[in-house]
């Protein structure tokens, strides 16, 4: 089990040489300084997963203002690892074995095809790397989860905050530091003072990256997310999306054809654009005019019975209602509806945020945004996030006080979300960003990342990088999701995409071109395809495996496996590429039970055949795709 630990300097006084005491408390230790500044750890150890997660809260008690605090860092920890063979000239080499030390990085959402991507760090003694987010967005540049492994033993750290972080790997002779914390902290504390600062969650194993991640997934589906909770849904959505400007009178017609079709859609996700003051009615000058955001007042050129209609059919036909808020930012030209705060260059755009380190705006922003949750009856609620933060949090902070505004607004954050939570129990919330931009364990313990990349903003985003994302992003989330489209009719394609939740584009903005009627799809194909999904959408929140290592090339495969432990059952989902030359992969797809027969069936063919355990687990399974550009869908339960 590994200790909840902590580090930082006093007045440039090590943690460890300051006069202190340690008072054990029924959920972590409390340190207090002599000069009355006390930090209480509190902690959680989930047994059944092997997760540590604690979270520290800062008070001045006294009547003065505390030392400076500096080289902060709320994770300051110290993990055995087997030393590394002499090194000689022959074996100092960078190499990818299993008996190798390394740090596991995870590309942030980039904007790119390799958004989410994973790759190695290799570490001898002595050595040091360093990980961070950028601009103040938590998984910008670099997400914020980490494997430090080697032969099957080691440790999954998540860093829990939504600003400005900074992780480091120190490899000792036989062991690494890990430690991290927010980057910009240096500060002194007033009187009366208190806050808190970055989370920690570790997973310490044993017995290999497979069983640690599935364990990982499994502590965050049952004691993080929110989904599946009491309440909540079993599942992310599988979402129609619309621009906001789609006038509402239109958006009936279209949801109209997708009941009439027998489409299984389960949301109405209306997107960027629904708001005053805007009056473009081309899907060019809708694309341009939507960041003008601030007034969050229901758009009644477009809207003039305020959605009423919309919500009623939603109701009337068992669909779920979800809108898009961007409510941290505004336009200083549309709507300075409260205090905000400023950058160095004022000159940038008129872009601001709200100063959401202040109270009386958290208050405001609750109050504001609740009201307008509660009118349109939503069952989900996205928050986006198109702006940098850091440089303001910067700016505003006072003498001495670095990192205080980014202490205090993401906060306050996490206040708004967990106060919309509490006076709305069903709702959902649907964490942007920019597109994954703020992906950590904080929020997916009151959010799903619905939208994990905004490369998946682009019409013609490789099916291939789906594929990838997809594999990258299972790692470490048993929910999220993807948009799609907008064509529909390519198999290769849409199974591509499939995850925790999809949002399907085809009917989205607002030309005629666009209207349920002009679409051109294949409804059979929509039918059998959407319906395949449904069908088998509940395993990606189960246990995961990849089949074959996460390639980039198009000459590769790409193969996942995700597996119920409990009812032995699963699915196996695989792409052979279109350039392959290959169209067998020998995959050893794992879960199984040796003394269980299972009985697989091809979702386009509906042949089955039967393999015990036994033989799954010594001799794999050969999986064939005979075209090029070609997916294959296996699902499989135990018989016996």
């Amino acid at each position: 089990m590994i200790k909840p630990s902590f580090s930082f300097k006093y007045n440039g006084v090590p943690f460890e040489e300051l006069d202190k005491q340690i008072l054990t408390t029924p959920d972590g230790y409390s340190v207090i300084l002599a000069d009355g500044l006390r930090i209480d750890c509190k902690a959680e150890y989930y047994e059944k997963y092997g997760v540590t997660h604690w979270v520290n809260y800062w008070s001045n008690l006294s009547d003065a203002p505390s030392g400076q605090i500096s080289e902060l860092y709320d994770c300051d920890i110290v993990v055995p690892f087997k030393p590394d063979p002499p090194v000689t000239r022959k074996n100092r080499q960078d190499t990818w074995e299993p008996e190798t030390f390394r740090v596991v990085r995870t590309m942030g959402a980039n904007v790119k095809q390799d958004d989410l991507f994973t790759w190695d760090v290799r570490l001898w003694e002595g050595q040091e790397t360093e990980a961070h987010c950028a601009f103040g967005r938590s998984a910008l540049e670099s997400f914020p989860f980490f494997d430090v492994t080697q032969n099957g033993n080691g440790v999954l750290v998540a860093v829990g905050w939504t600003g400005q972080w900074k992780a480091h790997f120190y490899r000792g002779a036989d062991y690494c530091r890990i430690w991290f914390g927010i980057e910009h902290a240096n500060f002194y504390m007033k009187p009366g003072e208190s806050f808190r600062t970055a989370s920690a969650t570790v997973l310490e194993y044993s017995d290999g990256q497979d069983n640690a991640h599935n364990a990982w997934r499994r502590y965050i589906k049952d004691v993080v997310s929110p989904v599946g909770k009491p309440g909540k849904p079993e599942t992310p959505p599988f979402s129609g999306l619309f621009w906001g400007g789609v006038p509402s009178a239109e958006m009936v017609k279209r949801w109209e054809g997708i009941v009439k079709e027998e489409l299984p859609l389960d949301t109405c996700w209306i997107d960027a654009g629904w708001y005053e003051p805007l009056r473009s009615m081309t899907t060019a000058d809708q694309s341009n005019d939507w960041p003008k955001v601030g007034t969050w007042n229901i758009n009644e050129f477009y809207h003039p019975d305020r959605y009423k209609n919309l919500i009623r059919f939603l109701k009337d036909h068992g669909k779920k209602f979800l809108v898009w808020f961007e409510p941290e930012r505004f336009k200083l030209s549309i709507a300075p509806w409260t205090k905000y705060l400023t950058r160095t260059d004022e000159n940038k755009d008129d872009s601001v945020i709200i100063a959401l380190n202040d109270d009386k705006v958290l208050e405001e922003l609750t109050r504001k945004i609740g009201d307008v949750i509660e009118e349109l009856e939503l069952d989900w609620y996205r928050q986006d996030y198109n702006i940098s933060p850091l440089e303001f949090w910067l700016h505003e902070d006072e003498e001495n006080r670095s990192g205080i505004t980014e202490i205090k607004y993401i906060t306050n954050l996490y206040k708004y979300w967990d106060a919309l939570l509490e006076r709305f129990p069903h709702l959902m919330i649907d964490d942007c960003a920019g597109g994954g931009q703020r992906i950590d364990i904080e929020l997916l313990s009151r959010s799903v990342p619905l939208w994990r990349s905004d490369y998946q903003c682009k019409w013609d985003c490789l099916p291939e990088a789906d594929q990838m994302q997809n594999t990258a992003a299972a790692w470490w989330m048993p929910w999220s999701g993807i948009g799609y489209g907008p064509l529909l009719g390519d198999t290769y394609r849409f199974r591509s995409a499939y995850t925790g939740g999809i949002a399907v584009r085809t009917w989205e903005h607002v030309d005629p071109e666009w209207n349920f009627e002009n679409a051109e799809v294949d409804f059979e194909w929509a039918r059998k395809y959407f319906g395949e999904y449904v069908r088998i959408r509940r395993y990606f929140g189960e246990d995961f495996y990849a089949l074959i290592g996460n390639s980039r090339e198009n000459t590769s495969w790409n193969a996942q496996q995700y597996h119920d432990p409990e009812d032995q059952s699963g699915i196996i989902l695989a792409f052979r590429r279109a350039r392959s030359p290959f169209e067998t992969l020998c995959a050893r797809p794992k879960g199984f039970l040796a003394d269980a027969e299972y009985e697989f069936t091809d979702a386009d063919t509906g042949a089955s055949f039967r393999r015990t355990g036994a033989e799954l687990l010594k001799d794999g399974l050969e999986l064939v795709i005979k075209e090029q550009r070609g997916s294959l869908l296996l699902e499989y339960r135990r018989v016996r």
